[in-house]
């Protein structure tokens, strides 16, 4: 066997030391993967397309109230595909959440907050179906009162929306300093608006059964039932802010 020469020997180190320089970086890599890959991207998506399937809401009462079923219908299944992505990306983040991942909220609490933007659009969809059930006419005299409680339940979802967009800046500030301040403060306005959402939404139930003498008792539980279940849209909302804000607690 023929020895090996001097010069053979410096490049076979030179090749392991490339070897173990490689080994090294990825293993710097992964480490550094561990302290900087966040969920709260996909948590921001998942969001977006919640309040993508929310801004239907408007379109969907502005058909139902002119009769146009077809149209109720159109908008339903654009819901239905909303709804269903969302729930991919949703299942996605559960199933790739690393449990060991460094983050400065408990994974838990990030399942939980995922579970309540879910909710929004879960509401929607639900809203939807009840308007699809049967054929309905709604009182000309309380439409403009029922789009107006339809766009205070849109600016609920609008400010979540908005607290959701600030998670990259709260992630980096480790949920505490003058951007938890200021989430806080957004988050105190999304229970005013909600509030606020809640008070139409009971005047409206209220107009509803008094005029049960112009709808047949079925349409009066109802349009009651669609109105309360597009209420949910805007507490599952405000829900999504108090999440946040038990995050900025907890730190």
């Amino acid at each position: 066997m023929e020895p090996i020469s001097q010069q053979k020997r410096g490049s076979i180190c030179i090749v392991r030391l490339d070897v173990f320089t490689e080994e090294i970086l990825i293993t710097k890599r992964s480490v550094f993967d561990l302290f900087t890959k966040s969920p709260f991207g996909a948590i921001q998506s998942h969001m977006k397309k919640a309040i993508e399937c929310a801004q239907q809401l408007e379109p969907l009462f502005y058909a139902a109230f002119a009769g146009n079923e077809d149209e109720v219908r159109r908008i339903t299944n654009v819901i239905n595909q909303l709804e269903n992505e969302a729930d991919q990306i949703k299942n996605e983040i559960r199933n790739h959440l690393p449990k060991s991942i460094l983050l400065p909220v408990d994974r838990r609490d990030l399942l939980d907050l995922i579970h309540t933007q879910d909710s929004i659009a879960d509401s929607v969809q639900e809203t939807a179906g009840l308007l699809t059930l049967k054929k309905l006419s709604f009182p000309t005299a309380l439409q403009p009162e029922a789009l107006d409680l339809i766009r205070e339940i849109l600016v609920t979802c609008d400010l979540a929306a908005t607290i959701s967009n600030e998670m990259d800046e709260l992630t980096e500030s480790t949920f505490d300093g003058p951007e938890a301040k200021k989430v806080l403060v957004m988050i105190d306005q999304l229970d005013d608006v909600e509030t606020k959402s809640d008070v139409i939404g009971i005047t409206l139930a209220r107009r509803i059964f008094a005029m049960e003498d112009q709808m047949t008792p079925v349409d009066v539980m109802l349009w009651y039932r669609i109105f309360y279940m597009a209420g949910q849209v805007a507490n599952n909302a405000e829900r999504m802010g108090n999440r946040v804000r038990l995050l900025i607690a907890q730190v």
